[in-house]
């Protein structure tokens, strides 16, 4: 199975600090289509657009429109927290919600569940989970077949990416959202976005990872005190090749799509 995972285009009407968000997004997507046209199927991570706004969330659907991908290629969408929900719910009335209204729902492929969870909060960065999103992910963790393998797909960064002190826009709930993963053997992976940075590793024994912004990754300090900066890095998304005995994540570098192929 070959699962594309993009995230954070922040669709935009005009340039964000510099660099056309719609630009990228497109170039991406003519990159997906030219290469990995035979997916299984599109995820997009959250902060679909910069500002949440209506203007942009129609925009990003013509951009998709425009793209003519193949139906499997349709993406699966979340939000981040500079989407917002009701305008989101207003403008992709078709995505899923629970039975409380928040973006998260999951489908079954084969012998595999993938969960797509909601942790925005309204007028923060930071992801929020909160008790009655928890008790919709426990009861479909539960609920899930045994024989089953799990893959999560959220915004939010569930731990600190470099230090436990220094991350104070990543998910909140880390304790709470951690004991209910742990509290199932099945899960394999979880794909994130949020940070713009490119990273992968095991969290409570499950594996992770999570690509740049199309728009304008940025680089991490690993150091004690937190910061972001920008820098002429490439943006990217990230392919995922599940086997019945691996799973290879690919960091697809798009901005560079001239190849010289060896003979």
């Amino acid at each position: 199975m070959k699962i594309i995972h993009l995230s954070d285009p922040h669709i935009y009407t005009d340039k964000i600090h510099g660099i056309d968000p719609v630009d990228r997004f497109k170039k991406a997507l003519n990159h997906i289509l030219d290469n990995h046209h035979d997916a299984d199927f599109f995820a997009i991570t959250g902060d679909i657009t910069d500002l949440g706004d209506k203007k942009s969330y129609q925009l990003f659907k013509q951009i998709i429109n425009e793209t003519k991908l193949p139906e499997q290629l349709k993406p699966q969408l979340i939000i981040g927290n500079h989407d917002d929900r009701e305008e989101f719910k207003i403008n992709f009335p078709l995505v899923e919600t629970d039975e409380n209204g928040f973006i998260q729902y999951f489908f079954d492929r084969e012998d595999k569940r993938f969960i797509f969870i909601d942790t925005n909060l309204k007028n923060t960065h930071a992801g929020h989970y909160c008790t009655k999103r928890q008790e919709w992910l426990s009861n479909t963790l539960h609920q899930t077949p045994k024989e089953k393998d799990i893959y999560i797909f959220m915004h939010h960064n569930p731990l600190a990416l470099v230090k436990d002190e220094s991350d104070g826009i990543g998910l909140q709930q880390k304790k709470e959202f951690k004991e209910i993963l742990l509290n199932n053997k099945n899960i394999k992976h979880i794909f994130f976005g949020h940070q713009h940075i490119t990273s992968s590793g095991s969290y409570g024994g499950i594996t992770f990872s999570s690509p740049r912004s199309t728009w304008s990754p940025l680089i991490p300090n690993f150091s004690n005190e937190y910061r972001l900066g920008t820098a002429n890095t490439d943006a990217n998304y990230n392919i995922a090749i599940i086997r019945s005995d691996a799973m290879i994540i690919h960091s697809e570098d798009f901005l560079k799509t001239e190849v010289n192929w060896f003979k």
